[in-house]
């Protein structure tokens, strides 16, 4: 398949639209030019109909004649136009030295134009080659009342007029074209400057596509063409994050399996082979035990995230008391409070707090994140868990320690799957990195949400919200 440039599109595109622009104003030039320069050569011959009206009154009342044609003369050269004097009759009587001497004594053939200056109106025609004027004409008549003398008809060729207008057309189509080329030459420029981030994208989104997620293209505009490059960066940064975060669960995941399959089998070869006293083996039994719980939990936890995920959580609904449950939950987290001599205060916002939900999964969502303030918290530390009723019938839930707090760039990413904030900070070095991915799951499969708010060295405060029941 041929591959089209998008920069020969928008160049065709750009050309298209300026000729036809060009056209379409060109056209309405020319007709109102044309029209504009015909009624001022039409003025022009008003005005020297004036004049020699003027001269002949002048040459009339003093009865010196003799002087006007040399008058016609000059008028005649200086205007470029013949001018003929017809009487009342219709009757040439007088004409300027450039027009022919026959004409004198001839009836002027346009009688409408001699009725109209018989009238006292100023009248004008274009005609065509005739006897008279051998030449299509534009005769302009004006009234002159003196004597017997019906009016002056100023008569100027239209071929001349026509080739006048012909040569400003040919400096106006050429100052066009100039104008034209310097419009497609700004056009190749803008075409090559707007589409070269989108080309500079494709090449990136092309290194990327091959596994490079390194790959990120240069801002330089801060309008939609770099909102896109910045949209652009963001999904690259993310996929980055995300090819990390998956090699990193797997490198852990591995870590978590090879483990306890190798101290199972040891132990279990020892009992076997009797290496281990017989009664030793419950003590190694019970090692194996936990170890294989240990791997059941991390199987369930890693398929509870792949249904999540599909969008295949079932919720198993109903109305319970969240005061109990949390109470529930810190009573399960005992061993690892006295390991730290930790502390969990509860802050209830009523005695019973009856909400509607999935009892199994919020009882999961409620313990992962006590158990990561827990470890997080140092050695004699204290988690607060605090409930809020709101206005639009929910309960908020936040879980606060005061341990080693979140960066903000790990904040972004500390609910996606995969992902180990805590690795930044020395700690839970065992963990699989899907904990808050699942949290974060089951909240949205009951169409609620959770946000964190924390500071380095200061702590971390998870806040969940869940809706209140009817009752």
């Amino acid at each position: 398949m041929r591959k089209e440039s998008i920069v020969k599109k928008q160049m065709l595109q750009y050309i298209g639209t300026i000729l036809v622009c060009v056209l379409v104003l060109g056209g309405i030039l020319s007709v109102v030019y044309t029209q504009h320069y015909m009624k001022e050569k039409r003025d022009e011959l008003i005005q020297q109909g004036r004049k020699v009206s003027v001269a002949f009154t002048n040459a009339y009342r003093t009865g010196n004649l003799n002087n006007l044609s040399y008058e016609l003369q000059v008028l005649e050269e200086y205007m470029g136009a013949g001018i003929l004097m017809v009487n009342e009759n219709g009757v040439v009587v007088l004409a300027s030295p450039g027009l022919d001497e026959m004409m004198i004594g001839q009836s002027f053939a346009y009688q409408e134009l001699v009725e109209g200056v018989k009238g006292g109106n100023i009248v004008s025609m274009e005609t065509k080659a005739t006897v008279l004027f051998n030449v299509p004409t534009l005769v302009v008549g004006y009234p002159l009342s003196v004597g017997q003398m019906a009016g002056i008809f100023m008569c100027r060729s239209m071929p001349e007029m026509e080739q006048s207008l012909y040569q400003m057309y040919q400096v106006g189509i050429a100052s066009i074209f100039l104008v034209f080329l310097f419009a497609v030459a700004v056009s190749y420029v803008t075409s090559h400057k707007m589409t070269k981030p989108i080309q500079e994208m494709n090449e990136a989104a092309k290194v990327i596509a091959s596994g490079n997620f390194e790959q990120r293209v240069k801002i330089t505009s801060n309008d939609e063409l770099g909102q896109l490059g910045k949209s652009f960066n963001d999904m690259a940064e993310s996929l980055q994050n995300n090819d990390k975060t998956r090699r990193d669960f797997i490198a852990n995941v591995s870590h978590d399996l090879r483990s306890p399959l190798t101290s199972m089998q040891g132990f279990l070869t020892a009992m076997l082979d009797g290496t281990v006293p017989t009664e030793k083996q419950e003590k190694y039994l019970q090692i194996v035990l936990e170890e294989t719980v240990r791997l059941s939990r991390l199987t369930e936890g890693i398929v509870d995230l792949s249904r999540a995920e599909s969008s295949k959580i079932i919720l198993d609904e109903s109305d319970f008391d969240l005061n109990e449950l949390i109470r529930d939950n810190i009573n399960l987290l005992e061993p690892q409070l006295n390991e730290k001599n930790a502390v969990i205060k509860a802050i209830f916002a009523d005695q019973v707090t009856m909400v509607h939900g999935d009892i199994g999964k919020i009882s999961r969502v409620i313990q992962n994140l006590m158990s990561n303030a827990v470890k997080f918290s140092p050695v004699g530390g204290l988690i607060e868990v605090e409930t809020t009723r709101t206005e639009r019938k929910k309960v908020l839930v936040s879980i606060k320690d005061h341990g080693t707090g979140i960066s903000k760039e790990d904040q972004k990413y500390i609910f996606d799957r995969f992902y180990k904030a805590d690795r930044t900070r020395n700690q839970d070095m065992h963990g699989s990195g899907i904990g808050l991915a699942i949290v974060r799951e089951f909240l949205q499969a009951h169409n609620e949400g959770i946000t964190v708010k924390s500071e380095e060295g200061e702590g971390s405060t998870f806040i969940f919200s869940l809706k209140l029941s009817d009752e």
